[in-house]
This record gives C-alpha cells, structure tokens and sequence, in this order.
C-alpha cells in the first residue's frame, strides 16, 4: 500500500510537471555578438520569445509559430543564434533561366566553336584576318 502510494505521488508530480511546464533559461546571441538571457516556457512559441526576428538553432531556422518545446535538441542553456532577413527572391535572374541564343559558331579555320556570328570573327585565331 505503502508503494502505491508513492507511484501515486510520483505520478501526480509528473501531471503538475506537464500541466504547468518549467521556464527555461536560453541564450540568445544577437546579429552584434553580445549574448543575452531570455527565461521563456516550453509551450511558448518562437514567435513570442524572440519577437519577429530570424533565429537559428542547430543549423535549422525556426519560424515563428513552432514551440519551445518541440524544437529536438533545445533544452536549458541552449544557444539561439539570431540571424538577418535577406531581402531577395521575385523575378530575379534566377527567374530568367538559361539563354537560348546561339551566339558563336564553328571557325572554318581553326574547327573551334569560336566563331562569333555577329561579328564574323573567331575569338580563338582571329579568322578572317
């Protein structure tokens, strides 16, 4: 009776523990390199701990709506690396893809595709002169 009792206890204790989860003390080290304490609670989210900025942690980006506690590997005292936001994308020149054009040719001359159409002359021999 005396041992049920105990599990009983144990078991209520981990009940409290997941219902009202512990605040972690994590790290954040700043764009700048100074390193501040940030006490949060695993069930919180990345979004309202770090605010609207980009962090990092394990090499893997966080985004905002993820939880504390659902991060694999973050526990307490763990480093969060703050990172910049790098504007890009849209029509780009990754959007452009490859030219089409066929710019030089094959040289009668030298057998090299050198020859450059528009301004009949190989770039390699300098046919026709």
């Amino acid at each position: 009776l005396k041992v049920l009792a105990s599990c009983h206890a144990a078991l209520q204790s981990a009940r409290a523990l997941a219902v009202f989860p512990a605040a972690m003390r994590l790290f954040l080290r700043a764009v700048s390199g100074e390193t501040s304490a940030v006490e949060a609670d695993s069930i919180a989210s990345v979004g309202e701990v770090f605010g609207k900025d980009a962090v990092v942690f394990g090499g893997v980006s966080l985004g905002p709506e993820a939880a504390l506690g659902e991060v694999p590997g973050l526990e307490e005292g763990s480093t969060v690396c703050e990172v910049p936001r790098l504007p890009g994308g849209g029509d780009g020149t990754e959007a452009m893809g490859k030219k089409n054009k066929h710019t030089h040719g094959l040289c009668v001359r030298c057998g090299k595709r050198s020859y450059h159409m528009q301004k009949k002359r190989c770039a390699s021999c300098g046919y026709p002169a």
